[in-house]
């Protein structure tokens, strides 16, 4: 008794609308943050100057992380496009998996470094200690974002 199973081929066509149907979710995640990036500090500058400040401060330490969980999914998804091209379907989810695994590595390495590795850098650019400890106070919130970024 032979049992084969027809194993479905993820090669497709490509027309305009295929295109736009797998871009939009991937453009509208980028955005996701950048749109949070920009309420946050539509919030903060009504609060003061001083608080928009920290703001953009905090803002591009955590776009940094941004930036790096951005370059792991581009990556990710350029090799499980290349798969299902391959139409190595078994494969898929093997690099899923690696690339969840990665993103946790890196989401807790951010923490980690925000925790303990940030305050001395922060302490040393930032010349005003009370700037400095709202900052990283600041930080120490919004990192745990960090997960839900890549």
């Amino acid at each position: 008794m032979s049992t084969s199973q027809a194993t479905p081929s993820l090669q497709v066509t490509v027309s305009s609308k295929q295109i736009l149907a797998i871009s939009l979710p991937i453009a509208l995640a980028i955005m996701v943050p950048q749109v949070n990036f920009v309420i946050n500090n539509i919030f903060l500058g009504a609060l003061s100057s001083e608080a928009l400040a920290i703001g953009g401060i905090t803002g591009v330490f955590y776009l940094i992380f941004g930036v790096m969980g951005q370059g792991l999914n581009n990556g990710l998804q350029a090799l499980i496009s290349r798969r299902a091209g391959e139409n190595r379907i078994d494969e898929i989810g093997v690099l899923f998996s690696q690339g969840v695994i990665i993103s946790l590595f890196l989401s807790v390495a951010g923490i980690l470094f925000t925790y303990f590795i940030a305050p001395t850098i922060f302490y040393s650019v930032l010349h005003d200690v009370h700037r400095a400890n709202t900052v990283i106070e600041f930080l120490k919130i919004r990192i745990w974002g960090i997960p839900f970024l890549f």
